[in-house]
């Protein structure tokens, strides 16, 4: 098909379409998706009505349904896309056989041909967008310092873009450098006040800086007007949830539970954590904290788990719905998981093998309560954790059930070495009880009420009838 001469994008790449309204709807559903908002499928569908060739806004449409969980209408797309294709500039080619790889699964090493890609065209930011998705399901231990390396080597191609500036403060509060973080954010909130995936990333910085009620009031006022059906919706009420935890308020964190992430409230189309992961880490928490969770709501989350367990292979989703098998005591899903898994790894994936597994087979012993499996399972990898995907505040799920392994079978020693590494990194009235408790088990009596105290004042808010504080008031009178 002939195209005319190509256009600009909005980062001032060569794209080709016969049309301004169609490059324009583009370039407003590319934001959109960008942004996390609402919208980008119905500006990019719109675009490509009035350009029925224009290949590019089939290669974004793709890569946006593929995200959404639609993979039958992304590989429609992205076929489309491919078969548009002929004539146009070579950037744009490699961009759509990019995308098609990455939809299709096709047997492409897509991570190399998207870093080559950037190398070559640092500001297609849809590739850079999908470069770390590929990173992020790598398995590599170090893939937040390369992804964020790669980011800030191109600062020059992309200078204070909201979108760049957004994606970069994601990788810097996973690298532990907050300030920095919380400062490209807050640029880039400036350059689009509703992008989700800035405001997401703030809400990272409060948590991982102890100011668990400034990150309430950010979220509560950022959140009015953003559509409960966009893709960060839940998430952040995820993050709120979590926020209520830390401060002992469970009454008010099972109330966000209820209203905005068990899976029964919500609209399917999408989104970047529930039904499973949001859903499931909140509930194993209820359950390592000794509050309890209610079958009902285990049962929910067990049926999409249950689900993903017949097809595993994205780590992040595989070991969160070994969370919830393990806790529904759901053998035949979890066996099906298992050698799922145990099938990738026979293919030659050595993360899936050495790692996945491992974490696996440590929480399901964890459910059925043998604590020493599940220490001879987690321990040796728990430093691996990280290359799973996700962020610090989800994978520290599987951590703090490491840490409660230690404690139900006495290891105070080991368990106050990771307490101690944890609270220098952040304060937590729960790291505080939990280490009171570890102090408690070596005879450090003194040392163990000091942090009892340390965490009854920063838990002073917190539900009277929370099990640590009933605990509390015992270890302090």
């Amino acid at each position: 098909m002939a195209h005319a001469t190509p256009k600009r994008d909005r980062y001032n790449l060569d794209i080709s379409t016969n049309s301004d309204t169609a490059l324009n709807l583009f370039i407003e559903g590319q934001d959109l998706a960008f942004s996390g908002n609402l919208g980008a499928e119905e500006h990019l569908v719109a675009s490509i009505a009035i350009d029925e060739g224009f290949a590019m806004a089939h290669a974004a449409l793709a890569n946006h349904l593929a995200r959404l969980k639609q993979p039958q209408a992304a590989r429609h797309h992205a076929a489309e896309a491919r078969r548009l294709a002929t004539g146009l500039s070579r950037r744009e080619r490699q961009h759509i056989d990019i995308v098609h790889a990455s939809v299709t699964g096709a047997e492409t090493d897509v991570l190399n041909l998207a870093s080559s890609h950037l190398d070559e065209f640092p500001s297609d930011a849809g590739i850079l967008y999908l470069y770390t998705g590929f990173m992020s399901a790598s398995g590599t231990h170090d893939r937040i310092p390369v992804t964020l390396d790669r980011i800030e080597r191109h600062h020059a191609d992309y200078g204070d873009d909201w979108f760049y500036l957004g994606m970069r403060s994601f990788y810097l509060h996973e690298s532990n450098r907050f300030d920095e973080s919380r400062y490209f954010a807050e640029k880039s909130l400036q350059g689009n006040p509703r992008n989700g995936n800035a405001s997401h990333n703030m809400a990272h910085c409060f948590y991982e800086t102890s100011d668990y009620d400034g990150g309430l009031a950010f979220l509560n006022d950022w959140i009015v007007g953003y559509s409960p059906q966009a893709p960060f919706y839940s998430h952040l009420n995820w993050h709120m949830a979590l926020f209520e935890l830390t401060q002992g308020r469970y009454g008010r964190a099972h109330q966000i539970y209820e209203e905005s992430i068990r899976p029964s409230v919500l609209d399917m189309g999408g989104g970047l954590g529930p039904p499973l992961t949001d859903a499931t880490s909140y509930l194993w928490r209820l359950e390592l904290y000794g509050k309890g969770v209610h079958p009902r709501d285990w049962a929910e989350v067990r049926d999409f788990a249950a689900n993903h367990a017949m097809s595993p292979g994205v780590s992040f989703q595989d070991a969160h719905a070994a969370l919830a098998l393990a806790a529904t005591r759901d053998e035949a899903a979890m066996t099906g998981l298992v050698d799922g898994l145990r099938s990738i790894a026979a293919r030659g994936n050595t993360f899936v093998e050495d790692v996945v597994l491992p974490l696996v087979d440590g929480i399901e012993a964890f459910a059925r309560a043998d604590y020493d499996e599940a220490i001879i399972r987690i321990e040796p990898i728990d430093h691996r954790i990280v290359a799973i995907g996700g962020s610090q505040a989800q994978r520290a799920v599987f951590h703090e059930t490491l840490l409660e392994a230690y404690m139900r079978t006495g290891r105070y020693e080991k368990a106050e070495e990771m307490l101690r590494a944890r609270l220098e990194h952040r304060h937590t009235a729960r790291d505080f009880f939990w280490l009171a408790q570890a102090q408690s088990g070596t005879g450090k009596l003194d040392e163990s009420r000091t942090s009892a105290l340390q965490a009854r004042r920063l838990w002073a808010g917190g539900d009277p009838s929370a099990p640590e504080i009933t605990t509390l008031q015992t270890m302090t009178q």
